[in-house]
């Protein structure tokens, strides 16, 4: 039975990228993916992360929490609008995820962010 995967797609096609909250549940498209989109959302989220490093720590970390805060509410309303709990193409997560991870890493030095991203996965 494929019930499941058709389930899924049924899921997907209920997302509006012109919805804000959408957009960002889906890591900008990244978590839409048709293999590993929870890896794919992680490597999105690096490009971000490089922007944020230019930031002070403090304002770093405050967006980090700004972005768990509205995360909890916009994969809510993400995963409730597709009719599936906690659907693999909901990374948000991910995102918040890899900048915490990368939160205190050297940014000249791209091993180091490779390392986090493979520990992170």
């Amino acid at each position: 039975m494929t019930i499941l995967p058709r389930h899924k797609d049924v899921a997907k096609s209920r997302l509006k990228m012109s919805n804000p909250w959408h957009l960002l549940a889906v890591g900008f498209g990244s978590g839409l993916s048709p293999i590993v989109p929870g890896t794919m959302g992680s490597l999105a989220a690096i490009p971000f992360w490089y922007l944020m490093t230019f930031l002070p720590w403090q304002l770093y970390s405050l967006v980090v929490m700004l972005g768990i805060c509205i995360g909890v509410y916009l994969c809510h309303q993400t995963a409730k609008d597709m009719g599936v709990h906690d659907h693999g193409s909901i990374v948000w997560d991910e995102f918040i995820g890899m900048w915490i991870t990368l939160m205190a890493l050297p940014t000249n030095d791209w091993q180091w962010v490779a390392a986090g991203f493979v520990i992170f996965r």
